[in-house]
């Protein structure tokens, strides 16, 4: 999909919301869940919930993808509306695979929960288990992002592609921060970590960040560490620059 290869859509051309992001996330997912399996804690998830899951957090992102035909830009215009973007591709990737449409629903509500600002209230989960593979799609999605081992030296990129997103906006940066530069994104980002992400863990993502400790034989969270140590490194580059 990533490489092109998928019929009616581009190669992926986002410097940063790329195919490394996406396995990266993919991991943290992976992780969490074996956690949660090995914690005993409920919802019991199944096998297939583990595949629907894993499908999910797959194509989470396939909303940046352009379709074959279009130049304009690269996909990170579609910055602002790639999640339903990636939840209208999940319905007609995801069948051919034998994924029902109910199983559909599925994945689709835990695409929607990867949204940055997404309210769960208003996604319409069935039961505790479809909320819970929900939160943990957008848990694993920033983590993933935040505790990646280049996560500072790919920032830049990602403030293009916010750049790019802003200037295709009908209404401005429209909630994409009003970042005046990479070096301003870099900058805000330990706030927005402390300031935003951790907040929208606990009362959004329904804290099941806590399944990563089942997961590490010293019952420890790997990813806040990893993070903690990005910010740090962030300060040094931003530093270092002045």
């Amino acid at each position: 999909m990533f490489a092109g290869r998928y019929p009616g859509y581009q190669a992926c051309d986002c410097a940063f919301h790329d195919v490394t992001h996406t396995l990266e996330a993919t991991l943290a997912l992976a992780h969490l869940l074996d956690g949660h399996i090995k914690n005993r804690t409920s919802p019991t998830l199944t096998a297939r919930d583990f595949e629907l899951a894993i499908a999910g957090i797959l194509l989470h992102d396939s909303g940046y993808l352009k379709e074959v035909g279009d130049t304009q830009g690269t996909g990170a215009k579609f910055t602002l509306i790639h999640v339903d973007r990636s939840a209208d591709f999940a319905a007609r990737c995801l069948p051919a695979f034998g994924v029902s449409p109910d199983e559909v629903r599925v994945v689709q509500n835990a695409i929607h929960s990867t949204g940055v600002d997404v309210k769960m209230e208003n996604l319409t989960f069935r039961d505790a288990r479809e909320r819970f593979l929900g939160c943990a799609l957008g848990t694993a999605d920033i983590l993933g992002q935040m505790a990646a081992p280049d996560y500072p030296e790919r920032l830049p990129a990602l403030y293009r592609e916010f750049a790019e997103a802003a200037a295709c906006s009908k209404s401005g940066n429209n909630g994409i921060a009003g970042y005046k530069s990479a070096e301003d994104l870099m900058g805000r980002t330990r706030s927005f970590y402390h300031g935003f992400v951790r907040r929208m863990l606990d009362t959004q993502w329904d804290g099941v960040y806590r399944d990563l400790a089942g997961h590490s034989p010293e019952n420890t969270n790997h990813y806040f560490a990893a993070i903690e140590a990005n910010l740090d490194r962030i300060d040094e580059i931003l530093t270092t620059a002045r």
